[in-house]
Order: C-alpha cells, then structure tokens, then sequence
C-alpha cells in the first residue's frame, strides 16, 4: 500500500510536469505560426476577428461634413440670389425717383422763368402805363398855362432879344420816337400772337420770346439748340438774318446783331423759336427802322 502510495506520489508529479512541458511546448509552437501582432493575445480571449478598413470613421466623418457644407453653399446661393434682387428692386426704385426729381426740377425751373416773365411784363406795362400818365399831365400842364396874353413889345433890331430854345421841337421830336417805340412794340405783338408765343419787353431794349414747352423728354443740350437755331437762320432770305450771332446757355437763345427792318428782327426770333427744342429767345437785335 505504501509503494502504491509511493509511485502515486512522483508519478502524478512526473506527468504534471510532462504536461506542463507540452502545454508550453504548444504555445510556442502555436505562436511562431500566428503573425507578429497576433503574439499579444492573452490566453483565453478569442482569437481576433478581421480587422476593419483604416480610416473608415474619418472618411463617413467626412462624408457628413461635405454634405453639411453643400447644404450651406445651396443656402448661401439662396440668400445671394435674394439680396441680388432685392438690390436690383432698390436700384429701380431709386432711379425711378430720380426721374421724378429731375422733372418735377425742371418743371419748377419752367414755372419760375414763366412768372418771372410775367412779372417782367407787369412791370413794364405798369412802367408804360405811367409814362402815359406823366405824358398826359405834362400836356395838361402845358394847355393850362397857355392863357393869352400880351405881346411883349418888340426889341430894337439893333439889339434883338435872344430866342427862346426850341422847347416845342423837342416835344415833338419825342413824342414821334415814342409813337414808334409803341408801333414797334405792336410789331412784335403782332408777330408773337401770329405765331402762337409771347413777348415781354426789357428795359436794356431786348425781346424777350417765351413759348409753353412740349412734354417730350429731357432738354436738348445747348450745343444742339445752337445748331438748330443757326439751321434756321441760315434758311433766311436776308443775309442780314443769316449774319445774326446765337448764343445758348441753359436752354435760353440769344440772337445779337443789326438787320435792315423791325420785320426782319420778328422773322429771326420767328425762325429761332421753331427749332426744336427753342422755349425763349432774347433778342438784341437792332435794326434800321
């Protein structure tokens, strides 16, 4: 009972030990077969299973974000598209009040010269009116003093009195000069109603022709009225006419120089103020007679 004992003992010692020897015989075995990364498995934990796609997290990541930023850019191109037209609705809108400023300006530049006008024209009637009034006084005057009276008696001829100035001729000589300056305002008159336009007459001698403007857009520049009106002239059958100088300065003509008759100065403002575009002449014209 004792050997059995005995040879139980180092016999289950023995093959406890072969064991261990052949276990760790199989793992080194068994590790020189797997792969160099394999050799950090720990005992018990199951073998690895395949390895995943290096940088597949990083690539879906960036997938999400691309798609993110092209939802951003459509929005972008939205708000762009937007603001364009809504600045393009500003943009009307304010060219559109330009135009109304720019008319109701001129408009009101128009209205202004035309009452000036008519202020001119008041105030020269007026003017003309008076003189009448001081005409007509003085002659009254001049029939209430002349009373009869006697004959003062006449001086030697050796010594003769001096004669009085020619007071009576110069009387005369102006009242002629006004009734022209009125039948030649009458001329112009005449001409200026034959022609659909009006006149005013300025205390420096001018003409003054003034017309309604046609609603037909912007004001020709100077440049081009100047043409215009020197086409016309140009057209004359009095040389006198064709020699006129033209000035035009913010829309309003000038014509300067001589001419043979009143006639030939109403014909010039006639012809200026048929060119397009022509609203007022002045006029210095002289003339003749």
């Amino acid at each position: 009972m004792s050997r059995i004992r005995w040879f139980c003992g180092p016999t289950v010692l023995a093959l406890a030990l072969a064991g261990t020897a052949c276990r760790s015989e199989s793992e080194r075995a068994e590790g020189a077969v797997r792969e160099p990364g394999d050799q950090t498995t720990r005992r018990g934990e199951p073998p690895p299973g395949p390895k995943q796609a290096p940088g597949k997290d990083l690539r879906e990541q960036a997938g999400r974000v691309g798609e993110k930023a092209e939802q951003l850019a459509q929005e972008g191109k939205e708000l762009g598209k937007e603001a364009r037209e809504q600045a393009g609705r500003a943009g009307d809108k304010a060219e559109q009040l330009a135009r109304e400023g720019q008319q109701l300006g001129q408009e009101t530049r128009e209205k202004a010269e035309q009452l000036a006008e008519r202020g001119r024209q008041a105030g020269h009637d007026v003017g003309n009116q008076m003189n009448r009034v001081g005409e007509q006084t003085g002659a009254l005057k001049d029939n209430h003093g002349a009373r009869p009276q006697s004959a003062p008696p006449a001086a030697p001829r050796d010594k003769a009195a001096p004669q009085p100035p020619q007071q009576g001729q110069a009387e005369g000589a102006k009242k002629q000069e006004g009734n022209a300056a009125a039948m030649e305002r009458d001329e112009w008159t005449k001409a200026a109603k034959d022609n659909d336009y009006q006149v005013t007459f300025g205390r420096d001698g001018s003409v003054i022709a003034t017309k309604e403007a046609k609603r037909t857009g912007a004001r020709p520049s100077d440049e081009t009225l100047r043409n215009a009106v020197g086409g016309k002239l140009a057209d004359s059958d009095h040389d006198a006419v064709k020699k006129l100088h033209v000035t035009v300065r913010d829309g309003v003509v000038t014509l300067q120089g001589t001419v043979a008759s009143v006639k030939e100065a109403t014909e010039a403002v006639k012809e200026a103020m048929d060119a397009d575009g022509v609203t007022k002449v002045i006029s210095y014209i002289r003339h003749g007679s």
